[in-house]
């Protein structure tokens, strides 16, 4: 690949990313979204995958490399949120009646809401890390 088609499919995985991070948002937010556009696991959104395939070929560059242990801390924390909004507690009978399970989805969401503050950041984080990527990768071709 050139210059050009590596900056190029480097952008589209940074786009996925965050569109992926906006999905999880309208998640907690309550709006319609298929669960299945935001997958858990790091290996199954559409930067995971980037980052696993096409991506490899600048695995010798520390900055390529850095991003990894944030992508997968990413995910880590919106599996955090994803059990907190998606468990599958019913409740008891006894708790319905009494409020108590309404209460303990409004605690969820409330952490869920206070875990997103703690995603975006690390989402900033790996946006920061794409950008130096890209700037690296400009340096090394233009040399």
């Amino acid at each position: 690949m050139n210059e050009k088609e590596i900056i190029q499919h480097l952008r589209e995985a940074k786009k996925a990313h965050l569109g992926w991070v906006a999905r999880a948002h309208a998640l907690i937010k309550g709006k319609p979204v298929d669960k299945e556009k935001v997958p858990v696991l790091p290996t199954e959104c559409i930067f995971g995958k980037w980052y696993y395939s096409d991506g490899r070929q600048l695995a010798n560059l520390q900055t390529y490399r850095v991003i990894e242990g944030s992508h997968n801390e990413l995910h880590k924390i919106y599996a955090d949120i994803f059990n907190l909004l998606f468990e599958k507690k019913k409740g008891s009978f006894f708790s319905r009646l009494t409020g108590q399970y309404k209460k303990q989805q409004k605690e969820n969401l409330q952490k869920a809401n206070q875990l997103f503050t703690d995603l975006q950041k690390m989402s900033d984080n790996i946006i920061n890390k794409l950008d130096a990527l890209e700037k690296e990768i400009r340096e090394i071709m233009n040399k």
